[in-house]
């Protein structure tokens, strides 16, 4: 049995903790609580059925179109099948929609009085002057098209079944007669309009050729290509002509700088009859007659002939034999000669260069008046592109207005052909559902009332509970101990009914209660998994307030130590109000107090322990307190007690500790910091979860390791959801069965 125990504590110890409420722990506080939430939750869920069943009575029909629109085939040009759908399901929506069709509705049954006093009866009974329109209620609704053909629902209410009929049937029968006569009377004024508006249209285009026929009268440009043409070919005669001007002025420029050079060089040369001099002019001169200007101007080819044969003559007496000196009165002849030719050529030279600037002057009065005549072009091209753009224009615009003429014809054409079809191939909205006499009422809907009835009150019913349980923030759970105060629940005793009080310390030592014996077995193995150091070790045990338990827990744990091999005492520090003596029947003379004193000979304080330790149980002794005291911390600070405390070290493998509450004096914080490892005892529904949290952080602070929090008196009916073994691993589960088991075994030995 130990060993299953051991497994079970090693599953639980692996097994995360949870962060919420389980389920089973919800239905516990609702079976807690679940008179006070039956009493709040019935009249509640009770009072909102009633109320809305009390609601007025109406009664629903419904009728409906399916629309079905023309085949494709039938117009003119390709259409947008969803487009056109869309289009008709919006006219048709709106048409089912207007107010003239309720007027209608309204006028055929306020004409027929079987059908008046339908709508007005249930009105009637209860004595409410009401006019028709009051009674008439109807709403439109489309389904999703299938394959194109979406339909529309007319839904009707009424405070009777046969005018809920006779709404639907009427407003499906009304919009069929109104639809038709309006389809007639629209396709005709569409008609009308779309002639109309081809008839504006051809005159509109008509007026644009006109215009743009007699713009090029006008102005003479029948043929405005022609004259761009035209333009450009005298635009660039004239550039080329500006361009041979310039070329021939620059020319002449070339041809004066070159002529006035040479005139310059012959000029400041004097006349001389050497021979030297003479050659020098001759060759001057010859530059002139290489200049194309001036070999062929005025006398100068027969001055260039004069000249050679001069040259020659000159030649001919200089290398003959023998040869003419300068002197000689041939040779000053010819130079004479050759000086005249000089003289005449200076002159025909000066007459060239007259010329030449004549001719510079004219071609640059030629090129002023070329690019003036160019100008003149460039404005008549600018022209010409001002009114070939308004031309463009105009173009675009007749362009327009031709592909609105063509349009309008091509609708004109299919209303025309709409026209022409038979009535039903025309109409595409088709009655596929007939008006109904409903079987019952529509609302209220008493079905689904009772079932928001029976929502509402097993909302509450829950609700009601776990919001009390959410206010309440006593420690009460598994999950107030591991969430709120942050600690490992060690164990849960349930409330001890069985068990007189006086003996309840003694449950595991006189084997009072086999299943709570098994408790604190499991309570000794989540110690040992928790506990961070080996035998021998200090277990201090504390609460927060008195009355929760500590006592009972420190005694019956002391107990289990014992059975399980532990040579263990159980120390009395509750010096304020001592009591452990008394379940064991011995008396408080001599004890923990008493050792302190006697302390300072480590023999003597042996044998004073042995003396003052009881065993009441195999490998269990009591250790009373040995009287009383308000000065326990002071007590605390001698070194006496550590030589106590160490002493019993060395005699006992466990010693637990019975203190003083911990949130009421300061004696358990002091002990404290000398033990190994302290557990925290709470009551059931005793202390807040603040309160506790505060003082478990306190213990921490000392050092010590908290080995967690054991939650006393439970009541039976919360336990089994709260200590089950699948969760936790300890607690009630072996409580409840371990007595089911062996109660039966029990029994059947007697």
């Amino acid at each position: 049995m130990e060993e299953e125990i051991e497994n079970l504590n090693s599953q639980g110890s692996v097994r995360s903790k949870s962060k919420t409420k389980s389920i089973a722990e919800i239905l516990l506080v609702i079976r807690d609580r679940w008179l006070l939430a039956l009493s709040l939750a019935l009249p509640i869920s009770l009072g909102y059925v009633y109320l809305k069943f009390q609601d007025t009575e109406f009664f629903q029909s419904s009728s409906s179109f399916r629309l079905i629109p023309p085949p494709a085939v039938l117009n003119l040009q390709k259409v947008d099948r969803d487009t056109q759908v869309q289009g008709l399901v919006a006219k048709h929506r709106e048409g089912l929609n207007s107010q003239e069709l309720k007027a209608s509705v309204i006028q055929k049954i306020s004409d027929n009085p079987e059908s008046k006093s339908i709508m007005l009866a249930p009105f009637l009974r209860e004595g409410i002057p009401v006019g028709v329109e009051s009674t008439i209620s109807y709403s439109i609704s489309v389904s999703p098209p299938s394959e194109g053909r979406p339909r529309f629902v007319i839904s009707s209410t009424s405070r009777s079944a046969k005018g809920a009929m006779l709404v639907a049937d009427l407003v499906q029968s009304e919009y069929e007669k109104l639809h038709k006569s309006k389809k007639n009377q629209q396709v005709e004024s569409v008609r009308n309009l779309l002639e109309k508006l081809l008839a504006q249209s051809i005159e509109k285009e008509s007026q644009l050729a006109d215009e743009m026929s007699a713009y090029k009268k006008n102005l003479g440009l029948p043929f405005i290509e022609d004259e761009k043409r035209d333009t450009a070919d005298r635009k660039s005669q004239y550039s080329a002509e500006v361009t041979t001007s310039k070329l021939e002025q620059i020319k002449i420029d070339s041809l004066l700088r070159q002529v006035l050079q040479i005139q310059a060089r012959i000029g400041s040369r004097n006349s001389s009859s050497r021979s030297k001099d003479i050659d020098n002019d001759i060759a001057l001169i010859k530059d002139f007659f290489e200049i194309d200007a001036i070999e062929s101007f005025g006398n100068v080819p027969s001055l260039r002939k004069t000249l050679f044969d001069l040259e020659k003559t000159r030649m001919r007496y200089q290398e003959g034999s023998p040869g003419y000196l300068e002197r000689h009165p041939k040779m000053l002849e010819n130079a004479r000669q050759v000086n005249e030719v000089k003289n005449s050529l200076i002159k025909e030279v000066t007459s060239a260069i007259e010329d030449l600037k004549d001719k510079r002057v004219q071609l640059t009065a030629q090129e002023k008046e070329f690019q003036q005549a160019m100008e003149k072009v460039q404005q008549d091209s600018m022209k010409l592109s001002e009114i070939e753009e308004w031309l463009i224009n105009k173009e675009r615009e007749l362009t327009v207005v031709r592909t609105s003429t063509d349009q309008i014809q091509k609708r004109l054409n299919e209303v025309r052909i709409e026209q022409a079809l038979p009535s039903e191939q025309e109409e595409p909205l088709h009655k596929e559902q007939y008006a109904f006499l409903p079987g019952g009422p529509y609302t209220p809907d008493k079905a689904k009332i009772k079932r928001t009835g029976i929502y509402i009150f097993l909302g509450l019913f829950i609700l009601i509970p776990v919001s009390l349980e959410l206010v309440d923030n006593r420690v009460k759970s598994p999950f107030d101990v591991e969430v709120f105060i942050g600690k490992d629940l060690i164990g849960g005793i349930p409330k001890i009914s069985d068990v007189e009080e006086a003996h309840r310390p003694l449950i595991v030592g006189n084997d009072l209660d086999d299943g709570l014996t098994e408790s604190f077995r499991s309570m000794f193995s989540r110690i040992q998994m928790n506990s961070q150091t080996e035998y021998p070790k200090t277990i201090l045990i504390t609460s927060a307030i008195p009355s929760e338990g500590k006592s009972l827990i420190s005694a019956n744990l002391a107990y289990s130590c014992a059975n399980h091999g532990r040579r263990t005492v159980l120390v009395d520090f509750d010096l304020r109000r001592p009591g452990l003596h008394k379940f064991c029947g011995i008396e408080n003379k001599t004890g923990l107090v008493s050792l302190v004193n006697v302390a300072s000979s480590k023999e003597n304080l042996k044998n004073s322990i042995n003396d003052s330790v009881q065993e009441i149980h195999p490998n269990l002794y009591i250790l009373p307190s040995g009287g009383k005291t308000r000065a326990a911390t002071e007590m605390l600070e001698q070194k006496e007690f550590d030589i106590v405390h160490n002493e019993l070290k060395e005699m006992f493998d466990v010693i637990i500790v019975d203190s003083p509450p911990i949130g009421l004096f300061p004696d358990s914080l002091a002990i404290a910091r000398k033990v190994d490892d302290v557990l925290f005892v709470t009551r059931y529904g005793k202390v807040s979860r603040k309160i506790a949290k505060n003082l478990v952080e306190n213990l921490e602070e000392t050092g010590v390791n908290v080995l967690g929090v054991v939650l006393n008196d439970l009541p039976q009916k919360k336990a089994p959801g709260y200590y089950y073994s699948g969760y936790y691993g300890y607690g009630y589960f072996r409580y409840k069965y371990y007595n089911k088991y062996y109660g039966k075994e029990k029994k059947s030995e007697a």
